[in-house]
Order: structure tokens, then sequence, then C-alpha cells
């Protein structure tokens, strides 16, 4: 029996499992990933454009913001970006939703290898000058 591993050819059931392994994770990172790392840029770019609300009209802050989505090919128009100005506490405060769904192993059985994600960032930020 020592001598069947031994032949060429020859691959091991660990082998190949640990193959199918590898594969999966790989392919659900490659999927998830830049899908957050995008979600993360918009929200850099919402907490920075928040900062800057002092110097910046609410139409600005919206083009600039849905001109960044469509950068990083998030589906965000004008009417999923709400902006709320308080002008007595100089407070700025930004959400946003979206969804995007993912096609995980070729879409091959859509039940189950189809998944929605749903993003909703909401960022609040001081916008008076502290010199």
């Amino acid at each position: 029996m020592s001598n069947l591993s031994a032949e060429r050819g020859m691959v091991s059931f660990k082998v190949l499992f640990w193959l199918l392994v590898l594969f999966i994770v790989v392919h659900i990172g490659i999927k998830l990933v830049p899908m957050y790392i995008n979600s993360e840029r918009m929200k850099d770019e919402m907490s920075v454009k928040a900062e800057l609300a002092q110097t910046l009209s609410d139409n600005e802050i919206l083009t600039d913001l849905v001109k960044k989505a469509k950068e990083l090919n998030l589906p965000i128009g004008q009417e999923d970006i709400v902006l709320t100005r308080n002008e007595d506490t100089h407070m700025m405060k930004i959400s946003a939703k979206w969804d995007e769904t993912v096609h995980f192993f070729f879409d091959v059985y859509p039940p189950y290898t189809t998944r929605t994600y749903h993003f909703e960032p909401i960022i609040e930020a001081d916008y008076s000058r502290k010199l």
C-alpha cells in the first residue's frame, strides 16, 4: 500500500481538498475585498466633504460625492445622498445608501451564489474652523 502513494501522477484527496479550500477563499476575497475598499474610500470622501462644509455649498458637496461614486463604480446617484446642515451647531451630516449585488462561483446556482450587500455610511462632522 505504501508504494501506491509514491507512483507518479497520484494526487491525494487531502491535496485536492486544500486546493478547493484555497480556490474558495481566493474567489470570495477577489469578490468582496474591492467592494469593501470602495465603500471605505467613499466614507473617507464623505468625511472630508463634511469637514469642508464651511467653504463648500451643499450642491458642490453633492456634485463632488456623486463624481467620486462614479469614479469608484458605486451605484450612487444624487437621490441616494442626504446632506443635513445645522448652522447653529456647525454640524454637517452626510448619509448615503446603496446596494451591491455579488455573483459568486460564476453564478452557477443563483439563489445560493448571488448575494446583495447593503451599505449605509453616516458621517457627522463639526465644520467650524478652529484656529
